[in-house]
């Protein structure tokens, strides 16, 4: 590499250099002032106010959340013990059609075949 071209990078890596080292100073001033200004205990205690208010707003939501699936599951519970309960008596009834001793069909007449059997009748 050519000398010229050697003193124009350390010309150009020295100003970000000085670049550099200007922004850091100007950003500890800025900090060291923020750091001991009396607002920053402020700031800092409504942050930790507004990080425990969230906190408690999430467990709220969670809870309430929980707690509404353990009632909508009990409900459910219930609904199917009510209904196995149906479910059983109808099966009791089912079995005790089953088992009954079985009648024999009787005809059913209409008005047009009594009409028939009392004309035969005369």
């Amino acid at each position: 590499m050519s000398e010229q071209k050697k003193h124009q990078e350390i010309y150009y890596f020295g100003y970000f250099k000085k670049l550099y080292e200007s922004w850091e100073e100007s950003t500890n001033q800025m900090l060291d002032v923020w750091m001991n200004s009396p607002f920053m205990d402020r700031a800092v205690e409504k942050s930790t106010e507004f990080k425990d208010y969230i906190h408690n707003f999430i467990e709220r939501s969670l809870e309430n959340r929980y707690l509404l699936e353990k009632r909508d599951v009990s409900h459910l519970i219930d609904t199917i013990n009510s209904l196995e309960a149906k479910v059983a008596e109808l099966e009791m009834k089912i079995d005790a059609l089953e088992s009954a001793p079985k009648r024999t069909a009787t005809k059913r007449r209409t008005r047009s075949t009594q009409k028939k059997v009392k004309e035969k009748k005369q």
